[in-house]
């Protein structure tokens, strides 16, 4: 058979149309795609809300601490690597936080500065704070369970290879207001 004939054709699809085979006698038909109605979007500016004062109404409802968790669980790494870079932002400024998770050269600092991120955006979200006013409260890090790989050695013996994991938790607040 040639596959030039149109009993051998596969289903054939192109942008915007579909062609289906439907036997000799129908060679090729083309079934139109249904048309989608464009959205229109509004546009809104780009503004920095993280200053910005909550509304009246939203802060009479909110009671208690405005705090933030964040949890990140299962992570690769060892703890004690990344409890050397919690020591350095707990009890900093969320924003300074930030800028030191920015530039110090560890690995674990990616992960920690989404979490922290995080627990910013859950503050804000959840009890109204503010995030020029939050505060790093509570970081701290714990042992997880420990991948285990083996590695191959000679005479049939295998070594263990131990791939540590860690299980991380920050803690935002927004600070009281000094009186002078």
């Amino acid at each position: 058979k040639s596959w030039s004939t149109p009993a051998s054709l596969a289903v054939v699809t192109m942008i915007g149309t579909q062609l289906r085979s439907v036997g000799h006698a129908q060679a090729f038909k083309p079934v139109a795609a249904p048309r989608i109605a464009p959205v229109a979007r509004r546009v809104l500016p780009v503004v920095c809300t993280a200053a910005a004062e909550p509304a009246a109404t939203e802060q009479a409802t909110i009671t208690g601490p405005k705090d933030g968790v964040a949890k990140l669980f299962f992570q690769r790494g060892s703890v004690k690597k990344v409890r050397r870079v919690l020591d350095t932002i707990r009890g900093k400024s969320y924003e300074d936080a930030l800028v030191l998770m920015e530039y110090m050269p560890y690995r674990a600092c990616e992960k920690i500065s989404r979490v922290l991120i995080s627990a910013a955006a859950n503050a804000k979200h959840n009890k109204g704070a503010l995030k020029t006013k939050l505060v790093v409260s509570e970081a701290y890090a714990d042992q997880g369970p420990y991948l285990k790989r083996a590695r191959p050695r000679a005479q049939g013996r295998a070594n263990l290879i131990m791939k540590p994991t860690f299980h991380l938790y920050i803690k935002v607040e927004e600070k009281a207001e000094e009186q002078a």
